[in-house]
């Protein structure tokens, strides 16, 4: 009976036994739970762009900005060696055009300019002087008199933004070209950076397309505006363009017209020789 006591015993300590190692197993290894991948992380950039080294290539803006690329198209074709809308973009055409200026044009120390249709420090700088040679103009686009008569008329060189408060959408006024002394009469139908100018009727618009030699184009001419009394310096741009305002005017679109410290369409940028017409328009050029 002792003996049989015993036998069962022993069994009981090794079932519980096995027992207590199968919990532990259990327990000591669990079932691994995958662990998600972390998204990744992705960081701005925040290198500084290359400033504007001075030079336009050709191939490569190097760092210059459209607006830089613009306002050497402007000063190009204000000069007339560009005949294209500025479009901020340095290809072929405002190469070309680079190289016909630099062929015209000499350093301060008499040398020659290396003409290879690339814009550095020298020919930025000579690019926009006041005395710089325009590119010979073909016979067939007319160009009106640069002549001036005796005693021309002369205004006050007077800021866009006073000149601004004062000018009335829809009214006309009259302008008078500094160089012949022709009246005719404009009407104001608006504009931000500088004014923006329409003939009313065809009668005006003839007057207009006779001053710049009988046809629109691209030409600037120092004029004066008569504004509530005041004769003010301004200059003209001869070429409609954009919105139109009235039809059956012979003028397709308005002409801009500048007044001291007034901007281009471009970019916002100052045009240098509007702004010397003006000075001109005023007595001082």
């Amino acid at each position: 009976m002792k003996k049989l006591i015993l036998v069962i015993m022993c069994a009981l300590l090794i079932m519980s036994g096995g027992a207590a190692y199968a919990e532990e197993t259990a327990e000591a290894s669990p079932t691994p739970v995958p662990t998600p991948s972390p998204n990744p992380v992705f960081e701005p950039n925040t290198a500084e762009p290359e400033p504007f080294n001075g030079l336009i290539s050709l191939s490569s803006t190097n760092g210059a900005t459209d607006e830089d690329v613009v306002r050497v198209q402007i000063r190009l074709r204000d000069l007339c060696y560009f005949s294209f809308k500025p479009t901020g973009k340095y290809q072929s055409m405002t190469a070309n055009a680079a190289k016909a200026f630099q062929l015209r044009h000499t350093t301060d120390d008499g040398a020659a300019m290396i003409s290879d249709g690339t814009i550095g420090a020298q020919t930025m700088d000579i690019l926009f002087r006041h005395n710089v040679s325009r590119s010979d103009i073909a016979s067939s686009i007319p160009i009106g008199t640069s002549q001036v008569m005796d005693n021309p008329t002369v205004g006050e060189a007077v800021k866009w933004d006073e000149v601004k408060g004062t000018l009335a959408q829809g009214s006309s006024y009259l302008i008078t070209d500094y160089n012949t002394g022709t009246t005719f009469y404009m009407v104001y139908t608006g504009g931000e950076n500088h004014a923006e100018m329409e003939c009313k009727d065809a009668f005006n618009a003839g007057v207009l397309k006779g001053i710049f030699g009988g046809e629109y184009n691209f030409s600037k001419r120092a004029v004066t505006v008569s504004v509530n009394g005041r004769q003010i310096a301004a200059s003209l741009q001869g070429y409609p363009h954009g919105e139109d305002t009235f039809s059956a005017n012979d003028m397709n679109g308005h002409v801009c017209l500048f007044f001291d410290g007034s901007l281009s369409h471009v970019g916002s940028l100052p045009d240098a020789e509007h702004q010397e017409l003006i000075y001109r328009a005023s007595g001082r050029g």
